[in-house]
């Protein structure tokens, strides 16, 4: 059945591959994008959320303020909630084929090991702010909890949330500066690519522990989600779906207004402590905000499992191949924005950089739709998939050839 073509209804029908997930993580990439790109802005040092000042742009002051609202800090816990679903779906799986708790967790550590090495690759070509490794390092060491109790798997993630929203408020409120004219670019620090390179490898060292701990939380919600295949069967769980899409983007909206304004410049004599509480609101509420997302995707794509158009299979298509966009991006924002390169940075505001991004996930989508048409995985997917595989092979060889050598007899010397 191809990518286009009707499907089972969310009911509970998985006869094809589920729309919700892939568009979900399509959707989320976009996000990605926006909260992304305005970090590279080169400007003033004194910046929260990558933002540098916009006094004397209107424009540039609006966007800096809805993206606080409805995109910064919201887009990381909906994608660790994410990838979490996708590791309880890949531990049901593999229980399924008849691998044991075990085994099953055996296989999730190696492809966590994988995405632990992919992620510091990543950062030193690419990109300082590189999750993969992240979700590398919490795949090692959470992929045991997938499998607890309920009770036990809600209380460490809520231990986590409040963890991880302490650790990110005081990175965000540390972002003010107090030498206004310290001019800098909140991501491309070097001048050179080497120097670069070593600045990139050097935060991504800092920051995989950081936000491997900042996403533990939704990691697991999303672990106890793929329990019950929410994102697969939506139509089961439409009440369900409807209170965390309401009540989780009302309080993302409520949390992220108060220091939207400190982001587009309309309160500018914030104390320092006011500041770290407004940030520890956002953070907070952005988790709400980042599983009000998922749900409303969610029942989004239950209206349209039926009647599909080529915009949303482009974007499944994206969702599918997640990976391989989000690496994309990167290349991208090296591409536009490093001052060794085309340095975009120092000619853009905010609401040039949301443009910028907005066109990158677009390209992003493009270029997974003609990957799709043409029955190909993206390129970091497949060559995951191959490594993750590799060890298996490699292990079952000798139960194969001792299964050859019982039928066949023993052979000659």
């Amino acid at each position: 059945m191809s990518d286009g073509a009707p499907r089972p209804s969310g009911s509970g029908a998985t006869a094809d591959r589920a729309l919700a997930p892939d568009l979900a993580r399509g959707l989320m990439l976009l996000i990605v994008a926006l909260v992304h790109a305005h970090m590279f802005i080169s400007g003033s040092a004194a910046v929260i959320r990558g933002y540098p000042p916009v006094a004397g742009s209107p424009a540039d002051a609006l966007t800096a303020g809805v993206l606080t609202v409805l995109a910064d800090s919201r887009s990381f816990p909906m994608f660790a909630l994410l990838f979490g679903y996708g590791t309880g779906r890949i531990l049901a799986r593999e229980r399924e084929r008849g691998r044991d708790g075990p085994g099953a967790r055996a296989v999730l550590r190696r492809r966590a090991r994988l995405l632990l090495l992919f992620g510091s690759v990543h950062a030193l070509l690419l990109f300082a702010g590189d999750v993969l490794g992240a979700y590398g390092l919490l795949g090692l060491v959470a992929v045991g909890l997938t499998g607890a109790r309920d009770r036990t798997l809600f209380t460490v993630a809520g231990a986590g949330i409040l963890v991880g929203t302490a650790l990110y408020a005081s990175m965000l409120a540390a972002g003010v500066s107090a030498d206004p004219g310290d001019t800098a670019s909140a991501l491309h620090l070097a001048a050179d690519p080497v120097s670069d390179a070593a600045y990139r490898l050097g935060t991504w060292v800092f920051t995989t522990p950081l936000f491997a701990v900042m996403s533990l939380g939704p990691f697991l919600v999303g672990a106890h989600a793929a329990r019950r295949r929410i994102l697969e069967e939506p139509g089961r769980h439409r009440v369900l779906l409807r209170r965390v899409a309401v009540t989780g983007t009302a309080l993302s909206v409520a949390g992220g207004i108060p220091l939207a304004l400190i982001t587009s410049g309309v309160w500018t004599t914030a104390a320092s402590g006011v500041t770290w509480g407004l940030s520890a609101l956002h953070v907070l509420t952005g988790y709400a905000g980042g599983c009000g997302l998922a749900a409303a995707v969610a029942l989004l794509a239950l209206r349209l499992e039926h009647r599909r158009s080529r915009a949303v299979v482009a974007v499944a298509a994206c969702g599918r191949r997640s990976m391989s966009a989000y690496v994309w991006q990167s290349v991208v924002w090296l591409a536009l924005f490093a001052p060794y390169t085309l340095g975009l940075g120092d000619r853009v505001g905010v609401l040039g950089s949301a443009l910028v991004a907005l066109g990158t996930w677009g390209s992003g989508v493009l270029l997974a739709e003609l990957l799709r048409r043409r029955g190909r995985r993206g390129p970091a997917e497949t060559q995951l998939a191959r490594a993750t595989r590799r060890p298996q092979a490699v292990a079952a060889a000798p139960a194969r050839r001792a299964a050859v050598g019982e039928v066949n007899g023993p052979r000659p010397p």
